[in-house]
């Protein structure tokens, strides 16, 4: 069954995507996939015991409203019941991620 979590930033797309992929490579997430210019992110969650990884997709789009929305969708075959998916809360914590480091200005927008 395919799960998403969706996530609004009042940042610019491209500040969003710079955070989104720095927050992912330090909760430990492996980039298989970056493409900036469509605003995708590909990424792979290591499992224990050598289990096969878990695949996430990330897109980063314009909601047209003046905000950005964060949008991450992943594939899962666990039995528990949803507030025990370990992959919904990885998802959390990579909105949570990206948003602190946004709040902390570590990605301005360059003015040219």
């Amino acid at each position: 069954m395919a799960y998403c979590r969706t996530h609004t930033l009042a940042w610019p797309v491209p500040q969003v995507f710079d955070a989104a992929a720095a927050a992912a490579s330090g909760l430990g997430f492996y980039i298989s996939q970056f493409d900036r210019a469509t605003g995708h992110l590909y990424m792979d969650q290591p499992r224990r015991l050598g289990r096969r990884p878990q695949r996430f997709a990330v897109s980063v789009t314009d909601s047209g409203l003046g905000s950005t929305v964060l949008h991450i969708a992943w594939q899962s075959s666990n039995a528990l019941p949803w507030p025990l998916r370990w992959e919904d809360r990885n998802a959390a914590r990579l909105c949570r991620e990206t948003e602190r480091a946004l709040a902390a200005g570590k990605f301005r927008e360059e003015r040219r």
